[in-house]
């Protein structure tokens, strides 16, 4: 029997165990015989290592609570405080210009506080919150720091002396208590093996929020800074163009109310020169939307701190522009009753309107009224308690410096003042909430006489502009009498009652009250009538006003000057169309306000070939935005020759702007007298207004020219064709005289008005007076004026609460006996009684 073989190397048998095991030995055994048994290894067992298990990591007190202090209280107060009261808009900047913006900041010290809570109660729950809100916070605070850096020095410097720098240092303090709690989150998140930390994704969701409401306010600030303060004028047209495609109509129009000192963060790390004031920006909303910013409803997310809070703060308290709209004022009544005198051509209308205040505070109204062209107001009226208290009549200067120191008294004033050529402005202080402030305007208006006198006709005044709320189911409630037949196409009620007196009654909105819907037409005996009237004022006098076919005489240069504002869309077209009616041979000459000013059409002899093509060029006009008048009126000043009449007819829509504003030592009145210098080369500038607005061109232009308002008694085509073809033309004109009473002989047929008429004659006089702009006659047209209780261009109405103001300011209120009044129905039976005896006594001494 064979044996087994092995071979054993040198050691021992844990040795050949040991080599066997590491596969050094092969061993070769006999099939029934069992292997050898392997004994334990001889070396020692090997030792595990444990690593022992992690301790909660510890926070000093002192630290968390300097994180409690500045990273969540000087945070959060901050933030109160600007909302509150707006320190950095007021100075600097708007930091949180939107609601977004709000939240963003707020998740800072609310981010910080999560963490802070996260990192001492270990709560699983506040894990996710934690890190999102904690990448926020880092997100948020970054970008706030870099904002904020430039004003670091001060805030060090605030700390020190007051305490207050923690205010513009805050967003630092909260980036280091973010970093800090960033720190902790990554330490408690290797003791509880939590998911992945991944602030990441709320530093996205902070980043993302903060572009979305970034991107379209910082491409309207860079185009508005553009529009208004480029150094050229391809860049202000380029900055117009990015606003009308791409701005922000709201920002715009918050920006109108209270100026924008950069609300927009990036805008403001794009630009640190100039700021855009509320007039820049009020322009500007013009230019690109075609509409004054205070047309439509004032944003409610404004606040006084060139913020975007609510707010009714009124920056135009007591001052000479109606401003924007105030919130929770509205105008609650409106009546307008009237008297129409179509034989002698003049009417009395009174306006009597109530103002009324939903929100808590004080509020002035402000409000500009059309006037008729030719009128002026006769009577100004306040109801206080019930009781009604006459104006006194004084210069501009001297109603307005008392109206001003009764409004800072919060005392009860009302206030108009004439503002260019047929408007007023309207001023009432306070009005609170609670019983409705209740005014009365008296207008005495001429009548534009037409089909060679048979008729005479009467636009009704209006509102033009407003910082009130009219609601869309208002109406204005008009009633308006006269002896003669009336017709309108305003619609309503015409009656003719039985004491023979034609009454018409309507219920007008804003809108209707507009002409030329609202335009009264009344019937008249003959253009060859004389009237006449005592001067109440000056018994000594009587004036006498006769309506004369007057040949007017033909131009011989006309410049036509076209507004092509986004507004005047409908009116070209018409003007076009009026163009057939001038009469050819005149030089003419078109020019349009297109961001800038475009010739439609070179100075030349117009024919017919010349007309037409002017009438193509007019209605390939695009109009867009709202435009500047300035350019191309200077461009008609500069056409217009010392020698032969030259007349310029300016067709727009409402202009808010005027001369520009410029810094430094001109001023506008000097650039304008640069522009259009005086004696002026215009025999006559004719405004023909479409719509409704403000007018502040012709104020500036009043002093340059001889400004006239075409009365709009038709559509746009029909008034210019009866402008273009009076020229040369008998038509009806009136003239008025005063004449002393002693002596003086009137002819049986002449027919006598009310004082009135007098009113009208110094009117005029007083226009004729001023316009020689020295001093001696200037005096004289305030007494004058002031004596016959008229709001002229150099007096004013004011009534005050007391006597005792009256005093103070050295005015004297009228008389109620002297103020005119509109006659009741009953009164119209017992004139009308006169009237026919009086007929009936003249017919009897003709007999005899």
């Amino acid at each position: 029997m064979r044996r087994a073989c092995a071979w054993r190397p040198p050691g021992g048998p844990r040795d050949t165990q040991a080599r066997i095991r590491s596969g050094l030995e092969i061993r070769v055994n006999e099939p029934s015989r069992q292997p050898l048994p392997v004994e334990p290894p001889s070396q020692p067992p090997v030792k595990l290592h444990t690593f022992p298990a992690k301790e909660e990591p510890k926070w000093s007190t002192f630290g968390t609570a300097c994180m409690c202090l500045f990273g969540i209280i000087v945070p959060a107060a901050t933030l109160t405080i600007e909302l509150a009261w707006a320190w950095c808009a007021s100075e600097f900047f708007d930091p949180v210009p939107t609601h977004v913006h709000s939240l963003l900041v707020a998740s800072v010290p609310l981010g910080n506080a999560v963490a802070l809570i996260y990192s001492h109660t270990r709560n699983p729950r506040l894990l996710r919150a934690a890190i999102l809100l904690n990448g926020m916070a880092l997100a948020v605070s970054t970008i706030y720091s870099l904002i904020f850096l430039p004003f670091a020095p001060l805030g060090f410097i605030g700390v020190i002396i007051y305490g207050l720098g923690l205010l513009p240092l805050s967003p630092h303090l909260s980036f280091i208590t973010a970093l800090v709690l960033r720190r902790r989150l990554k330490k408690l998140h290797a003791v509880h093996h939590a998911s992945p930390l991944r602030p990441l994704h709320g530093a996205l969701v902070a980043l993302l929020a903060l572009s979305t409401v970034e991107v379209t306010g910082a491409v309207t600030q860079v185009a508005l800074q553009a529009a208004t303060h480029g150094t050229r004028p391809e860049t202000r047209r380029a900055g117009l163009q990015w606003l009308r495609s791409v701005g922000d109509e709201e920002t715009l129009l918050a920006s109108s109310y209270l100026g924008v000192k950069r609300s927009s963060l990036v805008a403001f790390l794009l630009s640190f020169d100039s700021q855009i004031s509320a007039e820049d920006a009020r322009d500007t909303y013009y230019r690109v939307t075609g509409r004054t910013f205070n047309s439509v409803p004032k944003p409610d997310n404004l606040r006084r701190g060139k913020g975007f809070r609510s707010s009714s703060w009124d920056s135009e308290l007591g001052g000479e522009h109606v401003g924007g709209r105030v919130p929770g004022l509205s105008l609650v009544s409106s009546e307008m009753k009237g008297a129409v005198d179509g034989d002698a051509a003049l009417a009395y209308l009174e306006w009597t309107m109530s103002f009324e205040m939903t929100a808590t505070g004080q509020a002035e109204a402000r409000t500009q009224v059309a006037l008729p062209p030719g009128a002026v107001v006769s009577r100004v009226t306040l109801y206080i308690d019930g009781q009604e208290r006459e104006a006194a009549f004084s210069s501009t200067k001297q109603v307005r410096a008392a109206y001003q120191k009764v409004v800072h008294a919060r005392r009860d004033p009302l206030l108009i003042t004439q503002k260019g050529k047929d408007r007023i402005q309207v001023q009432c202080f306070p009005i609170v909430k609670g019983p409705p402030m209740k005014i009365k305007i008296g207008i005495t208006a001429p009548l534009a006489p037409r089909d060679e006198g048979r008729f005479a006709s009467l636009p009704l005044p209006t509102l033009a502009e407003r910082n009130f709320h009219i609601a869309e189911d208002f109406r204005h409630v008009v009633r308006v009498e006269s002896l003669r037949p009336l017709t309108t196409p305003a619609g309503g009620n015409l009656e003719q009652r039985k004491d023979g007196v034609s009454e018409w009654l309507a219920a007008l909105s804003d809108e209707a009250l507009v002409p030329p819907q609202a335009v009264l037409t009344v019937q008249r005996k003959g253009a060859a009538d004389i009237a006449w009237a005592e001067d109440m004022f000056d018994p000594a006098y009587v004036v006498r006003q006769q309506v004369r076919n007057t040949v007017a005489e033909v131009p011989e240069r006309v410049l036509l000057i076209l507004d092509a504002s986004a507004g005047m869309k409908d009116a070209l077209p018409q003007v076009a169309a009026a163009l057939s009616a001038f009469p050819q041979g005149t030089e003419l000459a078109v020019l349009a306000a297109w961001d800038g000013v475009e010739e439609l059409l070179p100075l030349g002899k117009a024919d017919a070939a010349a007309l037409q093509r002017a009438a193509e060029r007019v209605r390939e006009l695009s109009p867009v935005g709202g435009q500047d008048a300035n350019a191309a009126l200077a461009r008609a000043w500069s056409l217009a020759a010392p020698q032969g009449r030259t007349v310029a007819v300016w067709v727009h829509g409402p202009q808010p702007l005027g001369t520009p504003r410029l810094s430094g030592d001109t001023t506008s009145r000097e650039y304008a007298a640069s522009r259009w210098p005086t004696p002026a080369p215009l025999a006559e500038l004719l405004d023909v207004m479409v719509g409704q607005g403000p007018n502040k061109m012709a104020v500036d232009l009043a002093p340059y020219a001889s400004f006239r308002t075409v009365p709009r008694l038709g559509t746009l085509e029909e008034d210019l064709k009866n402008l273009f073809s009076s020229w040369g033309h008998a038509t009806p004109q009136v003239h008025r005289e005063r004449m002393l009473r002693a002596g003086l002989e009137l002819p049986e047929s002449a027919w006598k008005t009310s004082p009135h008429l007098a009113r009208l004659w110094a009117r005029e006089e007083v226009s004729r007076l001023i316009a020689t702009n020295e001093p001696e006659p200037r005096a004289q047209a305030v007494q004058l004026a002031s004596r016959h209780q008229l709001v002229t261009e150099v007096t004013g109405a004011v009534v005050l609460e007391r006597q005792e103001q009256y005093d103070e300011a050295g005015l004297k209120p009228v008389d109620p006996d002297s103020v005119p009044s509109v006659p009741e129905p009953e009164t119209w039976m017992l004139l009308g009684v006169a009237c026919a005896l009086v007929i009936a006594f003249r017919l009897r001494r003709r007999q005899a």
